[in-house]
């Protein structure tokens, strides 16, 4: 089995520095530059398929943050699969915002909000009308986030579908913990190592009998280097 694992295409939040931060979105959309990211990523992988140079993914899985959403569109529509959302893919820290030294959670998308917004995304049952994040949590604690990445990496070795080939589109700190995860460096301390993923970068992780191996980490061939973000 391959698995995918691309991270989402530039948001609104990426795009701030320190001078702007306070105008960051609980659930941000792209921004210009994203919109084109995920066209070319889309581009790419349909092409090299087309060519026979590769890819050949069978199925599409999405975070349901709205960043995510939006990068896993077109190139669900280039290689004509429906996007499966997975709510475990959500970024570390989940849906929160910081009110005068207050953090409070927010539940992000409705299933009804996601069907109108993305229609033919395959939805969990778990999604409902009061959103898919548990905003009690405020600021998703680490160890929370630990878990989901441990459980993900369970599910993945477990299917070992054997020609199988799935994407996963997430996040930048999701996908570093993932990827520790999947090879058994959890738990570990803050950035003392880090994956990294440029927006819409590609790894490439390969299953053989239920066992990882890293087949590469963070390509952006299909971004030209003024597109090239993080």
């Amino acid at each position: 089995m391959h698995v995918y694992l691309i991270r989402h295409a530039q948001s609104e939040n990426n795009a701030l520095s320190a001078e702007t931060i306070h105008k960051r979105k609980v659930d941000p959309k792209l921004t210009e530059l994203g919109y084109r990211q995920r066209e070319a990523l889309a581009s790419y992988i349909a092409q090299a398929r087309d060519n026979g140079e590769g890819f050949d993914i069978m199925r599409i899985y999405t975070s349901a943050m709205h960043r995510s959403l939006l990068t896993a569109q077109p190139l669900a529509a280039a290689l004509g699969l429906q996007p499966r959302v997975w709510l475990d893919l959500h970024e570390k820290g989940g849906l929160f915002a910081r009110h005068n030294g207050h953090v409070q959670g927010y539940g992000g998308m409705t299933r009804s909000d996601i069907t109108r917004d993305f229609p033919g995304y395959a939805l969990p049952d778990s999604l409902g009308e009061s959103g898919w994040y548990e905003t009690a949590l405020g600021f998703e604690p680490e160890t929370h986030s630990f878990y989901r990445a441990i459980k993900v990496a369970q599910e993945l070795r477990d299917w070992n579908q054997g020609e199988a080939v799935i994407a996963l589109v997430s996040h930048a700190g999701f996908l570093d913990i993932l990827l520790k995860a999947i090879f058994e460096q959890l738990p570990s301390r803050p950035y003392s190592m880090r994956y990294y993923h440029n927006n819409t970068g590609i790894t490439r992780v390969d299953y053989h009998q239920g066992e990882p191996a890293l087949h590469y980490l963070n390509r952006v061939p299909h971004l030209k280097a003024a597109m090239r973000s993080y």
